[in-house]
């Protein structure tokens, strides 16, 4: 009784303790291994599908479909009654998943057609053959080595679901330790070869691991520890399999939170702040909230998850719709979704089964966040034309909360639509009339609603019935009445509205950068807006190129609205590269803008990424080439690499020169591109415009970087006093297609 008593105060027995950490330290290598290949992967991969959310959020749809299969895997390898049948069989998958080793990118990813027609289905071909069969064979490594400890008579074996949070503690280190220690230090080969060391690695102590459950459970365990443990918590291997209904509800509890991840991911880089480094900050928390809620000790009750949550999701329903500021709402965004992913969470460690149905367990987790992740990656931007499969998670993450599950009334239905209805037309009527506040009135119909809907928070059904209205009425954009048209596609969410600034502009947004601008005045549909005035640095070098030349070649990498083709003449050969083919229908559509159709000439309009599409160009072929990919601050960095700058000047005439746009709001990129510059013995200089209207819009201050072969080019051009020479950039790096360290361009 000594031993038993010890071992329920936690004071293991030695042995027990030496086994307990080594489970532990084998599904915190195997998980950190496990999300620390997917960003390096991603930085393998994705140069050729730009640097949108979705891309991000379909490589993680990847990845969950991939963990389901190794989940699947890990569960029929344990319906095997001999330990050590299982112990071999996986050695061997282990093994012929090492010959993909060490990783590399495959061939192939070059045919622009298919990435810019099929994009997402091209991405997940590609990781397929990549990292496919290694990243399943380790993904397997949770719920097996959990089903392992669960047969090797330990102490805490009758629950080895707290094991959970050391697998997804290790999650969290990976995913926070690469772009933090592992991408400014390594480039993609060092990491892969790292990558393959380590697997080889997480192999060894997965092996030892079974092994030694193995030899246990044939032993009947090891001395009183062991053989109490049995007498205490028993694995029952004649368990009854889960009904149905309570599979169901495992799926629901794992799909929620999963597309709820990817909503609001979308949500915050498109309608707050489109730093990519953004996209790992949700990514963490969720996995924070798997090891929080299979803790054997939580540090946060679900008792009181359950009594906070409905508060939350009210005030984040009765703001839902501001965007300034954006420094207290992204916290009040994370904090809600934290919650909601926190109480399905508990829900699931709550209803964990024995652990004889561990694997089934993991399994059914495993495809409600494939299924959550596909209704969010790759159905929404389908379906919708902007996220609402954020509000649409967040309500049914309500439906979650305990109370009796019930369908909903006629009332409840009825509520919610009376809600939206009056959100939606209270603004149309405030509109319709002339009010000036129609913006308050909207406001404070939200206000009105999310109170109204929080009344019902005790009733799961109509509470997330009344919160959806609320939330789906605020993201139409009705404090947006400027708003003509909403569209999406898989490399993003765009909005062309209406201003009454400058006398009337037309806007091309995406979340909350702008991408084109055109006035609504005829007599000015001509006129360049934004970063691209008659004053600025780009319109300067467009006119010294065309004094210098009767008929110059001039490339752009970026369309937006169109607004840089007002400076082409009729001799000039224009041509514009789109990675978006919607961006080119928007910008096309003569009932939106008419810049294209204004302005003097047939201008051609390769869709494709820049590195992709420009490969394809003859050498030597441009007098100008510019380069408009960075002022989103979701920047492609692959186009901005020392082998990038190559190609660019590659396709420049021996006198022809490289603009490239680099205004941005989170990164200064000057440092980075004068270090290139320097690398590859080229000439450069920076150009700026300071002012900028009051609106931003009819003339917005922006930065531009020329670059030709040698400084001759620059200064035959006479360019005037607003350029100059670059900056040293000393201690700045050299960013290739291998290594890049994208904190070091972070404006703090």
């Amino acid at each position: 009784m000594a031993v038993a008593d010890n071992a329920a105060a936690g004071a293991l027995p030695r042995s027990e303790a030496v086994l307990l950490a080594l489970f532990s330290g084998t599904l915190f290598t195997a998980a950190a291994l496990v999300f620390s290949v997917q960003p390096m992967v991603a930085k393998m991969l994705l140069p050729a599908f730009g640097g949108s959310p979705a891309v991000w959020n379909t490589a993680l749809v990847f990845f969950q479909a991939a963990l389901l299969a190794g989940y699947a895997y890990a569960h029929l390898l344990a319906r095997l009654r001999n330990p050590r049948h299982q112990v071999e069989i996986h050695l061997a998958v282990l093994a012929v998943a090492a010959v993909c080793l060490p990783i590399a990118a495959v061939s192939g990813s070059s045919d622009v057609a298919a990435v810019a027609t099929a994009p997402a289905l091209r991405l997940l071909g590609l990781l397929a053959l990549t990292v496919g069969l290694p990243f399943v064979a380790l993904s397997a490594t949770a719920p097996l080595v959990q089903h392992w400890f669960a047969r090797s008579g330990h102490v805490h074996a009758g629950d080895p679901y707290f094991l959970y949070a050391a697998s997804n503690l290790g999650s969290v280190l990976a995913l926070l330790g690469y772009p933090l220690l592992i991408e400014p230090r390594l480039g993609v080969t060092a990491q892969s070869e790292a990558w393959a060391m380590l697997y080889l690695g997480a192999g060894a102590l997965i092996m030892t691991c079974g092994i030694l459950a193995a030899r246990r459970y044939h032993r009947g365990g090891l001395g009183a520890a062991a053989q109490s443990a049995r007498s205490q918590a028993p694995v029952n291997a004649a368990a009854a399999a889960p009904a149905w209904r309570r599979r169901a509800t495992w799926i629901a509890c794992s799909a929620i939170p999963s597309a709820l991840l990817l909503g609001v991911t979308n949500h915050i880089t498109t309608d707050l702040a489109a730093a990519p480094l953004l996209w790992v900050g949700p990514l963490v928390l969720y996995l924070l909230t798997f090891v929080i809620a299979f803790a054997r000790r939580p540090i946060v009750a679900h008792r009181i998850v359950v009594r906070t949550f409905p508060f939350a999701v009210t005030i984040l329903a009765a703001i839902f719709v501001c965007v300034e500021p954006a420094g207290l709402l992204l916290p009040v965004h994370l904090i809600v979704f934290s919650l909601a992913a926190l109480l399905c969470h508990g829900e699931l460690a709550r209803r964990r089964p024995d652990p004889a149905q561990l694997t089934v367990f993991y399994f059914h987790l495993s495809l409600g966040g494939v299924l959550g992740g596909m209704a969010a990656a790759l159905v929404a931007p389908v379906v919708f034309n902007a996220v609402y499969e954020y509000p649409l998670a967040l309500a049914a993450a309500c439906l979650i909360l305990p109370g009796r599950p019930r369908a909903p009334s006629r009332g409840d239905v009825g509520l919610a639509a009376g809600l939206a209805i009056a959100i939606l037309g209270g603004r149309s009527l405030a509109d319709a009339v002339g009010l000036h506040h129609g913006g308050a009135v909207s406001a404070a119909l939200i206000v009105v609603g999310a109170i109204v809907a929080f009344g019902r928070k005790e009733r799961p059904t109509a509470f997330a019935l009344a919160v959806g209205a609320v939330l789906l009425a605020s993201a139409t954009g009705v404090s947006k009445s400027d708003t003509i048209l909403r569209a999406r596609s898989f490399f993003g969410a765009y909005r062309i509205a209406e201003t009454a600034d400058a006398g009337g502009v037309r806007l091309l947004m995406h979340g909350t950068t702008l991408h084109g601008a055109q006035s609504i005045d005829p007599a000015r549909r001509r006129e360049p807006l934004s970063y691209y005035t008659a004053d600025g640095p780009v319109a300067e070098m467009i006119a010294r190129i065309q004094a210098r030349e009767a008929a110059p070649r001039i490339g752009v990498v970026g369309l937006g609205a169109g607004s840089l083709v007002c400076y082409r003449r009729p001799a000039d050969d224009w041509t514009f590269y789109e990675i978006d083919p919607l961006v080119v229908r928007l910008a096309a559509d003569a009932r939106y803008f008419s810049v294209l159709e204004a302005c003097a000439g047939p201008t051609s309009i390769v869709v494709g990424d820049a590195r992709l599409t420009l490969t394809r160009e003859p050498r030597s072929s441009f007098s100008l080439l510019v380069i408009d990919a960075f002022t989103s601050d979701s920047i492609p960095v692959h186009l901005l690499t020392a082998e990038a700058l190559a190609l660019y000047v590659d396709k420049l005439a021996a006198d022809g020169v490289l603009l490239l746009h680099i205004s941005n709001r989170h990164f200064d990129l000057e440092p980075v591109l004068a270090r290139a510059i320097e690398a590859l013995d080229l000439a450069g200089c920076s150009g700026k415009k300071s002012e900028a209207s009051a609106d931003g819009i009819s003339s917005a201050a922006s930065h531009w970087i020329a670059v030709a072969r040698s400084g001759e080019v620059i200064d035959r051009l006479a360019l005037s006093e607003r350029w100059r020479a670059l900056p040293a950039a000393d201690g700045q790096a050299v960013w290739t297609d291998a290594y890049s360290n994208i904190f070091s361009a972070l404006r703090w």
